[in-house]
């Protein structure tokens, strides 16, 4: 018989362990259902999202942060469970300042008091992953420490280990849980908490991100970098209001209406324009000085989106306003893994959510009111979404709620109209038609020079008499009857325009003829329409 390694005896033990807070917390049939435990018999399902906060809040780190991520995932879960996880926050014990003290010391390589003036051993706030306390350097200035807790990398990492079993276990037991893709869930709740474990990492996406919103006349916490690390950072105390304290701010005589308008722009900017973005700027993560200027503070969580999603949100943006379904389909099946569900009945559902819109003001339409439809939809044909597009949406609700909170009469959606021009008139510049012309003509290149070994593939089909044919599944559902193709005199100016496009480096007179070409062939077709 084998000899399992402690390792796995100590994962087995903790599996174990799991197994028992989840039934003391009457939790014991929902993890019946995910192959953990066994269910009694004649006992109904009862679970209750107050009571599963409870279990993650006991078992720990890693269960809190994942519980936090699954909040975010109205795709995945019904409004109860996410508003209840919504609630989870990093209730835990402080840690003893001695302890603190020698993490600092061990940080630092010398004696804190070589470097601070003053320490506060009292922490402004203690987490799962890091506690925080005020103290002032030696040249007077005040800052922020945060310091991560004692030996909480063990922690992490045995319990990111029993997770994946766990997931495995679950995986096998629910064709739920496997059509949701946990494997794709649990690679962005490993990058996320790596992410917050790595305290020097806030300080480069403060850096980076402020780089981006400097531009907007918005301002992020400055870092002391020579004596931050993974481990310990620290970072300047600002000195301003912070968003939660609205008696504060009115006293001060602060304009709600601009900081609204300036944070929706901020947080839209982000997400659109740099790709990297704050994921949690709730009212507590923004601070207003005097001026009015906004302050974002504390980027453990930064959300990403990569020019690629972008151009996919785009597509979706586009199919939406022309009342494509069937474009709308693609786009979603291509989020969730090209699953096998009901294209017809998915399609009539999109045509419904999305002619609730149609004739409709920007400044009438809610964002939680969009979102919880389309999860509602998300959830009754099993799509689950990207982690990073998950993370998007959320941060876009608390950017909704924040805006509302400090002036109720403004909406974020009214800001979306000049941001998206922004983003049209990119995507129509010369520059990228000309990137794309030439994409499409290295395509063309490549075919060109595969010629051969498809003329010789035609002439085996001719010699053999049989045409091979591989069909996926998932593809049956798409040889629906299509409109006829277009007509030539619709396809040559396009040609004309990519033709322009790649001609420009080289000769503007001919990427000029080839664009009036396109131009007279345009005209020439819509007045013989008339």
């Amino acid at each position: 018989m084998a000899t399992k390694n402690a390792s796995e005896i100590g994962d087995l033990k903790r599996l174990t362990q799991v197994v028992a807070v989840l039934g003391r917390h009457g939790l014991g049939g929902m993890a019946a259902k995910f192959g953990l435990g066994r269910a009694k018999p004649g006992n109904a399902d009862t679970s209750r999202p107050e009571a599963l906060v409870d279990a993650l809040r006991e078992l720990g780190p890693v269960a809190v942060k994942l519980g936090q991520i699954l909040a975010m995932r109205s795709d995945l879960l019904d409004p109860e469970w996410t508003a209840a996880l919504a609630q989870l926050q990093d209730k835990v014990p402080v840690v003893p300042f001695s302890q603190v003290k020698k993490s600092i010391t061990q940080a630092l390589g010398e004696d804190a008091g070589t470097y601070f003036a003053s320490f506060d051993e009292t922490p402004l706030a203690a987490g799962s992953i890091a506690q925080v306390h005020a103290a002032t350097r030696k040249d007077g200035m005040p800052v922020i420490v945060k310091v991560r807790r004692p030996g909480i990398e063990a922690t992490v990492d045995a319990d990111m280990r029993l997770l994946r079993r766990m997931a495995r276990l679950a995986q096998r037991a629910s064709p739920i849980v496997a059509r949701q893709n946990p494997d794709e869930l649990l690679r962005f709740f490993a990058q996320s908490l790596n992410q917050e474990m790595d305290l020097s990492a806030e300080a480069r996406a403060s850096e980076e991100i402020g780089l981006f919103l400097e531009k907007l006349g918005v301002e992020t916490a400055q870092f002391d970098h020579e004596v931050t690390g993974r481990s310990l950072n620290v970072q300047e105390r600002v000195d301003g209001i912070p968003a939660t304290d609205i008696a504060a701010l009115d006293a001060a005589g602060i304009d709600f209406s601009a900081v609204a308008r300036l944070y929706a722009r901020a947080v839209l900017s982000m997400i659109i324009f740099n790709g990297r973005f704050h994921a949690d700027p709730h009212p507590g993560n923004v601070f207003i000085r005097p001026d009015g200027t906004l302050v974002f503070i504390d980027f453990g969580a930064v959300g990403t989106l990569l020019p690629e999603r972008r151009d996919e949100l785009v597509r979706l943006s586009l199919a939406i306003a022309g009342n494509d379904a069937d474009e709308m389909v693609e786009v979603l099946l291509g989020w969730a893994g090209k699953p096998v569900v009901d294209r017809e009945a998915l399609k009539a559902a999109l045509t419904r959510l999305t002619r609730q819109f149609e004739n409709t003001l920007l400044d009438q339409i809610e964002l939680s009111g969009i979102f919880t439809d389309v999860f509602e939809l998300l959830r009754t044909f099993e799509l689950s979404l990207p982690g990073d597009l998950a993370l998007m949406l959320r941060t876009l609700l608390t950017a909704e709620g924040f805006v509302r909170q400090m002036d109720p009469q403004f909406d974020i959606t009214t800001e979306l109209a000049p941001i998206a021009r922004q983003l049209l008139l990119e995507r129509a510049s010369f520059s990228k038609l000309r990137g794309k012309a030439q994409r499409t003509a290295s395509v063309l290149a490549r075919t060109i020079l595969s010629a051969p070994e498809i003329i010789a593939n035609l002439e085996r089909i001719g010699r053999k008499g049989r045409l091979p044919i591989s069909l996926d599944a998932n593809d049956l559902a798409r040889l629906q009857p299509r409109a006829p193709q277009r007509r030539a005199a619709e396809m040559i100016p396009a040609a004309l325009v990519i033709a322009a496009a790649v001609l420009v480096p080289t000769s503007i007179l001919l990427a000029g003829t080839c664009a009036g070409a396109a131009a007279l062939l345009l005209l020439v077709e819509r007045f013989g329409k008339s």
